[in-house]
């Protein structure tokens, strides 16, 4: 008994020792004092044709503390008014006292920002200064910024919920027109995907802008309700596994990702047909094409110029019709009965393979 007592007296020691020990560092690093921050102009407006020239140069002092300490320095840009909810950020090394940002990189901060292109807008920018669990903030300095537009990113869908998987080399392009990118794809419940701006794991990422999401990875500002933050990366889909309508406005002041169920549920019929010019626009007598399985046919034929033609699902002009996305065209992506129009190709006569993934979203048609 007497060695039992020995070892929870030598325990509870140590134990003490420890706490001691933490709060006595607590003590030394002590509560720090505020960072301040200062620019060399309080109004820029930002040309497209300037990129790589100087924009804005800011100074700032760090907080001290009680003994030496690494920082991590952000310098923070937000609208007046906005309390620095959504700001753009940029992480700035601590030990240099001064950055200066060119006119690409304070575009960029801008954007991300939510200002509006060609708008003079105020801003408030503060240097945030972190070192463990203690966050210091600088002074606000104001400024009037106007950004310029530059162009839409590109989103390429890649994860588990998706019919790619985690593959970046075969990630799927949405169809883009101006500030807005779209699919028609499939997803399924309770796993997890994400945006790339390249088919590659780098440099560009997109999820959710939410506490924990990496900084990097940072961009919608809103979005469905189907939709749930995965941090430190991903976006998890908590709708009904089934074909849904994605649509990303990239417009500056939206930064928005709608998931919405597509017009057509079926993404895996037991025949797709064929029809248009090449037949006639005959339903009755629409051409069967091969089902490979998993929601992909493909079919061989010769296509003249002035080809145009559409997918059915029976041999009817029932509601199982598959086109190119939104109107007549030749863009690759499917557009479901009353979002679509007649895809269009100028052949030379000879033999094209057509291939269509319903799963996925999309269409080819290549020469043999």
């Amino acid at each position: 008994m007497k060695h039992l007592f020995k070892i929870f007296a030598v325990a509870l020691m140590a134990i003490l020792f420890i706490s001691c020990e933490k709060d006595e560092d607590q003590a030394i690093l002590g509560d720090g004092t505020t960072p301040t921050l200062k620019a060399d102009k309080t109004s820029v407006v930002l040309i497209k044709d300037n990129e790589a020239n100087p924009a804005i140069k800011f100074d700032w002092t760090n907080p001290q503390f009680q003994t030496q300490v690494a920082l991590k320095n952000t310098l923070q840009l937000a609208k007046t008014g906005t309390n620095f909810q959504s700001p753009g950020e940029s992480i700035v090394t601590a030990n240099d006292l001064k950055v200066t940002y060119t006119v690409a990189e304070l575009n960029k901060l801008g954007l991300d920002a939510g200002l509006v292109p060609g708008v003079a807008t105020t801003v408030e920018v503060r240097l945030k200064s972190e070192v463990g669990k203690t966050v210091l903030y600088s002074n606000v300095v104001t400024l009037t910024v106007t950004t310029y537009l530059t162009a839409y990113p590109s989103f390429y869908i890649v994860g588990d919920a998706s019919a790619v998987g985690w593959n970046a080399g075969t990630s799927q392009l949405l169809y883009q027109k101006d500030n807005f990118s779209t699919i028609y794809t499939y997803l399924e419940n309770g796993k997890y995907f994400r945006f790339l701006g390249q088919q590659d794991w780098n440099p560009l990422n997109y999820s959710l802008d939410v506490a924990g999401m990496n900084a990097g990875n940072r961009y919608f500002k809103t979005w469905s309700t189907n939709l749930a933050p995965s941090t430190p990366e991903n976006i998890q889909f908590t709708g009904a596994t089934g074909m849904y309508k994605i649509v990303i406005d990239a417009d500056a002041t939206q930064k928005s990702i709608n998931v919405s169920a597509s017009p057509i549920a079926v993404w895996n019929p037991a025949n797709l047909y064929l029809v248009g010019t090449v037949n006639g626009w005959n339903s009755a007598a629409a051409i069967p094409m091969t089902n490979l399985g998993n929601g992909k046919f493909e079919h061989t034929i010769a296509l003249p110029a002035a080809s145009e033609f559409k997918f059915l699902g029976q041999l009817s002009w029932g509601d199982l019709d598959w086109g190119n996305i939104s109107a007549d065209g030749n863009t690759g992506y499917l557009g479901p009965k009353g979002s679509n129009g007649n895809i269009k190709f100028d052949g030379t006569g000879g033999n094209y393979k057509i291939s269509v993934d319903l799963k996925m979203g999309t269409y080819k048609i290549q020469p043999l």
